[in-house]
């Protein structure tokens, strides 16, 4: 049976463990080579948008595994993981706006399942517009690899790369199944260019995008080792050109 803990839970000591918790409020990450694990974090009421797991310093080696991410609160405002230098692995992420927001580098998610996100069609987070819900959002960084994940029922997309906050480099994308959103995986160049090093290989794709047979939308400028990319028909996946 797991702890009951409730509130907030502000990490500073490195090191830290936390194992078998059903925590009712948010853990916020402030030192180094923490593990989340065997847990359920269920957040609070929100009054603006966060994460039910704060890692925005960027604190080095947090490892999520072994956990469920559910807000026990309905809220436009709750997201699963914020940040940096983390890994994710065999975690349930649901009922969120965005599953996992990368704003840093060095991040491995791994064999997780993000699926059934909040969407409101009048997000007061988007100007009273509808929720721009992604399973993962990437808006900078090095070395950010996604693998044999499962990504599902989002309304924007499974994988939006924004380059909002940076250059986004190395991008590894491999053995995932996706489905859902405008277009399933989307890379956006914006200010920064062109990506480099960018990988989505070996994927499964649904066919239920809003934008017909759009696993992968990507302007032509950004390179992309692309191979061994299939929907769920066993049809190729083509890029489509952003």
């Amino acid at each position: 049976m797991l702890k009951v803990v409730n509130g907030d839970i502000n990490v500073t000591t490195p090191g830290t463990v936390l194992n078998g918790l059903d925590i009712r409020g948010l853990v916020k990450i402030q030192a180094a080579n923490v593990t989340i694990k065997n847990s359920i974090i269920r957040g609070r009421t929100m009054n603006g948008p966060g994460a039910l797991v704060d890692n925005l310093g960027g604190f080095s080696n947090l490892v999520v595994t072994d956990t469920e991410l559910s807000p026990t609160v309905a809220s436009p405002h709750a997201n699963g993981i914020y940040g940096y230098n983390f890994t994710a692995t065999h975690l349930d992420i649901n009922n969120v706006i965005d599953g996992i927001h990368v704003t840093g580098s060095n991040v491995l998610i791994e064999n997780s399942w993000i699926h059934d996100h909040m969407h409101y069609l009048k997000d007061p987070n988007q100007g009273g517009s509808p929720s721009h819900d992604d399973s993962i959002q990437v808006q900078s960084g090095n070395n950010v690899k996604v693998t044999g994940n499962r990504l599902t029922d989002s309304h924007s997309a499974a994988v939006q790369i924004t380059q909002d906050r940076g250059v986004v480099s190395n991008f590894v994308y491999t053995n995932n199944y996706a489905n859902n959103g405008a277009c399933t995986v989307n890379i956006a160049e914006k200010a920064y260019g062109p990506l480099k090093g960018t990988i989505i290989k070996d994927n499964t794709f649904g066919k239920d995008t809003k934008v017909a047979n759009c696993a992968v939308i990507a302007k032509t400028t950004t390179i992309i080792d692309f191979q061994r990319n299939y929907y769920s028909d066993n049809s190729t996946v083509v890029i489509k050109k952003g």
